[in-house]
């Protein structure tokens, strides 16, 4: 899709929210494609916003909450994080997304200590 602004975008969704036209009649009265005002419409309805793009992951709102849950499981892994999340919300989201919204909370996640010894030890007694 070619980069609009999203003040137009806006504008398209909400003409056609507002009954002003079908998918053509909006295309040409805005200056795009029908395929264009037909994705935008598809984002709106399945991702709440006409950004397009991977889900922007947790807004900075979202954070007590994301606290919240990494308080209430202090040991959870960041996977285990991600699917209670995904559980409770009903959205997908990444491994990744969890991790920048912890740096971002100021949480810290470590490694097991148990782990890290095991996988030194073996490499020192050349195991591995």
């Amino acid at each position: 899709m070619r980069s609009l602004p999203l003040q137009l975008r806006q504008r398209i969704v909400e003409a056609y929210e507002a009954k002003e036209g079908t998918y053509f009649e909006l295309a040409q009265r805005f200056g795009a494609s029908e395929t264009t005002v037909y994705r935008l419409l598809r984002l709106k309805r399945e991702r709440g916003r006409v950004v397009s793009g991977p889900p922007s992951g947790i807004a900075d709102h979202e954070l007590p909450q994301l606290v919240r849950l990494a308080q209430d499981f202090p040991d959870a892994t960041v996977e285990e994080l991600r699917e209670a999340w995904v559980y409770l919300h009903r959205s997908s989201l990444s491994r990744s997304s969890i991790v920048r919204a912890l740096q971002r909370a100021g949480i810290a996640r470590k490694r097991s200590v148990a782990r890290g010894r095991a996988s030194s030890g073996a490499r020192r007694r050349g195991a591995v």
